[in-house]
């Protein structure tokens, strides 16, 4: 695929339409975006990296680098809080294994209502 904002928008599985209205602009200025028809504005070029966490250069083709430097340090802390977490759960026996997951699983019902 030619164009970075195409197959981002496709990789999620988005119309146009969609993708449009996630950005605040119209649809027919996707269209023309990934089209080529259309230089892309600094502020939508913006709102595309942020929304598809990805490098403004990456959208550009000026870098095969997809995320953004702070999106990774997110995920990077993300990961390594569930790490942390998966391995003290481990380290429990199986009996109070069986109570953090029933106290997870009444805490998730709960959010959920």
């Amino acid at each position: 695929m030619d164009n970075r904002v195409k197959e981002l928008r496709k990789e999620r599985r988005l119309k146009q339409e969609e993708l449009a209205a996630k950005i605040n602009v119209s649809q027919q200025t996707i269209s023309r975006i990934e089209n080529g028809e259309n230089s892309l504005p600094a502020d939508i070029l913006i709102q595309l990296s942020r929304f598809f966490h990805v490098s403004i250069d990456y959208i550009l083709k000026m870098s095969d680098k997809r995320l953004t430097e702070e999106y990774w340090i997110e995920f990077q802390q993300f990961t390594e809080n569930h790490i942390d977490i998966c391995r003290m759960y481990s380290a429990l026996n199986k009996r109070k294994q069986n109570l953090i997951h029933g106290l997870l699983k009444e805490m998730y019902e709960d959010e959920k209502a």
